[in-house]
């Protein structure tokens, strides 16, 4: 690229990253970020919000995020039918970094549960459905949550390492800016968790001992309750987080400092004979 082109591109970019970064809706956001993804290479952004929900994200007028962004409308089918957030390489990888990584069409089908018949998947990051390989973006969010903006390559040539290297911190930046506005409308349109002083003393507990990996029949015999007892008050409490599952809950009692080791900890470990 000539000198003159370069300045026009990084002038370009700098505009969509400004855009992104004053963009108050996701009408807004996705538009801006098309622009990133343009700019850089003709890189197609898709948004994962949660990998611990198959939920697609939708703007605020109820249309589906994945159609501004340029998507076809059977893509959230095919997500949801094939369980797609759940595609073990990339949620696991999100998960336990904050760098971005490069993946490949192949790549694709081998992130896929190995459990499934290859045969009846179907993938829409692959070259049959117009995408070669991609750039993923881990982003972590308060609350537990794990999600991701991904650069998809539309043509076989894109050298991705090298976009990588030269782009990976705008990358960062442009995900993390369109992810402030998924979040805000999230939280405009979305009751917040409780505070944990909502909690009662018998939820911490059971939490605090879920926390710590034991299952309702070991929290039922700790507190000298049944299981199903347990599970109540485990159940009380991540509705009150506003989590989804137990591993969620216990992860935002963690970030709001509610989770403590349970007192007779040690005995308990050591005494009790739970099979």
């Amino acid at each position: 690229m000539e000198s003159g082109q370069k300045r026009v591109a990084a002038a370009a970019l700098n505009s969509a990253i400004d855009d992104l970064g004053r963009a108050s809706d996701l009408a807004a956001a996705a538009a801006a970020l098309r622009a990133v993804g343009a700019v850089i290479g003709d890189l197609m952004p898709a948004v994962v919000e949660d990998f611990s929900s198959e939920r697609l994200l939708t703007m605020e007028d109820g249309r589906l995020l994945a159609t501004a962004l340029g998507w076809e409308e059977t893509l959230p089918r095919i997500w949801t039918e094939q369980k797609l957030h759940l595609l073990p390489a990339i949620s696991a990888l999100c998960r336990a970094s904050t760098r971005p990584f490069v993946w490949n069409a192949e790549d694709a089908l081998r992130m896929l549960p190995a459990s499934r018949s290859r045969q009846n998947v179907d993938c829409p990051f692959t070259p049959s459905h117009g995408i070669h390989g991609g750039i993923t973006v881990p982003v972590h969010l308060p609350f537990a949550r794990t999600g991701s903006v991904n650069w998809m390559a539309q043509t076989p040539d894109f050298d991705l390492d090298a976009l990588l290297v030269e782009f990976g911190s705008t990358l960062r930046l442009a995900s993390y800016l369109f992810m402030d506005v998924v979040y805000a409308s999230r939280g405009a349109r979305n009751p917040a968790p409780q505070s944990g002083s909502s909690l009662n003393e018998r939820e911490l507990e059971c939490l605090s001992w879920a926390g710590l990996g034991r299952t309702d029949i070991e929290i039922g015999a700790l507190i000298h309750r049944s299981p199903a007892t347990a599970r109540f008050h485990i159940d009380n409490a991540i509705g009150k987080l506003g989590a989804r599952n137990r591993t969620q809950a216990v992860a935002i009692a963690s970030q709001l400092g509610l989770i403590t080791q349970p007192d007779g900890e040690h005995e308990a470990v050591q005494n009790s004979q739970i099979r």
